[in-house]
């Protein structure tokens, strides 16, 4: 790798914008060594006001010290400024010393300009000074073989990065706070001292009178680590649930005000508002934050899409099919009617059980003698008038499928999820062998129980990586950015 970074400059862009890297496996990667010097930028690709540039090992200070005019001094801790030598500019360092680093060793980490070229250059330096490029995760893999974190704080910094919405956001804080890594370790430690008995009683096993533990105890202790198990995966919810936030869909004619309201439920100016109908070409979708019947925020996804016509020609065509699938993938539709304009039947293909509100725009322009159309609620985006009621509409309507926000209810990946249930069959498994034999003296079928209680604890460790095989530890920081 180093010698084609050398010969190939461009390497440090696409090491850097490639979510995947060039990508070594996970024997690879940890047998590079956890204490050479890595440089990565750690801030979004692209142009911004700063970019971060961190580098870790046991030369990190040596390398700063290469890119730099003068002697560098950095208190840890601290923000010093410091003259980079090429360009000849101002920027700010922290320093971090080992152990007490999110690695675990020495990091620095350099805060510039946010140019593209710039970071390219320091990267570029940092790399003839000795650092090499660091792989995708390496950071947190550090961290993670340092015994900073579990496994399972692993994918929660994994998901904090790649959250779009503050429910994803929510959920992975819980993952990098460690709730269900100190879940995990802490039915290991019971059910390790559970299989350590039954694996004694197993070496004495010609010996009547040594019983390392009765078999009445050992059915309390597998009922109760089967029952944690279950509690968990019922009061917890699918990370799927969070990924695939209800789908709220805005359809009308041109000029309906679809997107009026679509900014005025955002709070913001998402999409362009135009008198000239046919505006809106893209489909919009913005997460927004509402109150649950509960009293607790939730969030929907608010999905903007073109006016419903039919022109089927060029882009027009183009829009008019996005709108289509957009009503397609809708958990409920909004049907705007504007009664300024003429009533129009609308050609609405609603998905089965999807349900329709028929809404009236524009309430505040028409005379309090006229008669307005069939409609579920008027509302005015002008005045506010009706807004307070459509959103409590929605969440009448979709019920139960909003996803809250605040929320001490763990998500649980797939990966969570199969070992918890493989742990809990295990067990199972374990009790029913044991339950014929739970008052006698001593254990029956022990080498079979304890194998069951080996693939319940195989599984429980996995979580978070006490023992986790390389494979699953691998898939976890193949997810990462370059620089994380």
């Amino acid at each position: 790798m180093i010698d084609h970074a050398s010969t190939n400059p461009n390497i440090f862009a696409s090491a850097r914008t490639n979510p995947a890297g060039i990508g070594r496996s996970l024997d690879a990667m940890a047998s590079l060594g956890h204490n050479d010097t890595i440089i990565a930028v750690s801030s979004s690709p692209g142009q911004s006001n700063r970019g971060l540039v961190r580098i870790a090992g046991t030369d990190a200070m040596n390398v700063l010290q290469s890119i730099t005019i003068g002697t560098v001094s950095i208190p840890p801790r601290t923000l010093t400024s410091i003259q980079l030598k090429s360009p000849s500019i101002r920027a700010l360092a922290a320093y971090f010393p080992a152990p007490h680093s999110y690695t675990g060793n020495d990091i620095v980490e350099l805060l510039v300009p946010g140019h593209p070229a710039l970071l390219e250059s320091i990267l570029q330096q940092g790399f003839h000074a000795g650092a090499r490029l660091a792989e995708p995760g390496e950071f947190t893999f550090r961290s993670f073989t340092s015994g900073k974190i579990d496994l399972t704080q692993a994918e929660g910094i994994a998901a904090t990065i790649a959250a779009t919405s503050d429910s994803q956001l929510a959920a992975a804080e819980l993952l990098r706070a460690g709730k269900l890594g100190s879940f995990s370790t802490s039915l290991v430690d019971t059910l390790s001292t559970l299989l350590a008995l039954v694996e004694a009683g197993i070496d004495f096993v010609d010996q009547d009178d040594v019983v390392a533990i009765k078999p009445a105890d050992l059915m309390i202790g597998l009922k109760c680590v089967f029952k944690e198990l279950q509690q968990l995966l019922s009061q917890s919810r699918s990370w799927g649930t969070i990924e695939s936030l209800p789908r709220v869909v805005l359809v009308g004619p041109p000029s309906a005000g679809k997107s009026t309201l679509f900014n005025r439920l955002l709070g913001k100016d998402r999409a362009v508002i135009s008198a000239l109908p046919g505006t809106t070409r893209d489909i919009l979708a913005e997460p927004i934050t509402i109150t649950n019947t509960d009293g607790r925020p939730a969030e929907l996804m608010l999905v903007d899409i073109a006016g419903l016509d039919d022109l089927a020609t060029g882009i027009d065509h183009d829009a008019q099919q996005a709108a289509q699938q957009a009503i397609a993938t809708a958990d409920i539709v909004i049907l705007l009617i504007d009664p300024t304009q003429p009533d129009r039947d609308l050609s609405i293909d609603l998905p089965l059980n999807t349900p329709l509100m028929r809404i009236v725009t524009k309430s505040d322009l028409m005379p309090e003698s006229s008669s307005l159309p069939n409609h579920d609620l008027a509302i005015s985006t002008t005045t506010g008038i009706g807004l307070d009621e459509l959103l409590k509409h929605i969440i009448s309507r979709i019920g139960d499928r909003s996803v809250s926000v605040q929320t001490d209810m763990l998500a649980l990946q797939p990966r969570h999820e199969y070992t918890l249930r493989e742990s809990a069959t295990h067990i199972s498994d374990a009790i029913e062998t044991l339950a014929p034999h739970q008052n006698e003296k001593q254990l029956r079928n022990m080498e079979l129980i304890a194998g069951a209680m080996r693939n319940a604890l195989d599984e429980l460790a996995s979580l978070g990586g006490q023992m986790t095989p390389d494979d699953v530890i691998g898939k976890v920081f193949a997810t990462f950015c370059v620089g994380k």
